[in-house]
């Protein structure tokens, strides 16, 4: 915006300069393009799609998965997997396992709605965090908690502030002040809220391990969210 007035500012005395004292149609020419440029970066919004219409967007697309999630009763929690042709995806066992799939049998999993991994038969579900991810830009190689703050914090401003610690074999991320919500509770047992169904996705891509949501604790100013690493 600012580097578009000033483009505004120079080249219309730059144009009336050109044309009325120094009769030169080059620069004069040189100066209407300024104008037209500077114009041009002025009504050119800084996010091609607001802010406010990625959450509408993003909480909408819940419906879909809870209504799955509520069709087959689960109740285990998820498994966040990473990227697969560039997006992540949930696995959620049907049933009670005690013991969980191993990470390479999640990670080959059938594309498929109704699947298993190890003998154990699950959803294979589309979270609303992986299409985030993808539209984000985040970088590969970015450290654990500056991917959750550009996703998060940057790019949909689902919360004022986020910060991951990692301890033995878990990671646990608080998220201040979230933004958006959701109503779903089938979806909230199953994947976490919202913002922490968002921060599992940037975990599975950015450790390129599967991660397990385990537990949440929630209230108005912050949440905080437990995820186990699947080695």
């Amino acid at each position: 915006m600012g580097f578009g007035l000033a483009m505004v500012f120079f080249g219309v005395p730059f144009t009336a300069f050109s044309y009325w004292i120094l009769s030169s149609v080059p620069l004069t020419a040189l100066g209407l393009a300024c104008v037209i440029l500077g114009a041009t970066i002025m009504l050119t919004p800084s996010s091609p799609v607001p802010i406010k219409v990625i959450r509408a967007m993003v909480e909408g697309s819940c419906v879909s998965v809870e209504a799955l999630l509520e069709e087959f009763n689960v109740t285990e929690k998820a498994f966040y997997l990473p990227p697969r042709e560039g997006r992540v995806y949930v696995f959620v066992p049907l049933r009670s396992n005690p013991h969980l799939p191993g990470a390479g049998e999640v990670m080959r999993v059938p594309m498929r709605v109704i699947t298993e991994a190890g003998g154990c038969p699950g959803l294979l579900i589309f979270p609303p965090g992986s299409e985030l991810m993808r539209l984000s830009g985040l970088s590969s190689g970015s450290g654990l908690e500056d991917a959750l703050r550009h996703v998060l914090v940057d790019f949909v401003e689902a919360v004022e502030s986020v910060k991951a610690v990692g301890e033995g074999g878990r990671v646990v991320v608080d998220l201040v002040k979230p933004r958006i919500r959701t109503g779903f509770p089938r979806f909230r047992m199953v994947l976490g809220s919202l913002v922490t169904s968002i921060a599992g996705c940037v975990l599975a891509s950015c450790l390129e391990v599967p991660i397990v949501f385990d537990e949440e604790q929630a209230d108005e100013e912050r949440v905080r969210a437990v995820f186990r690493v699947i080695p």
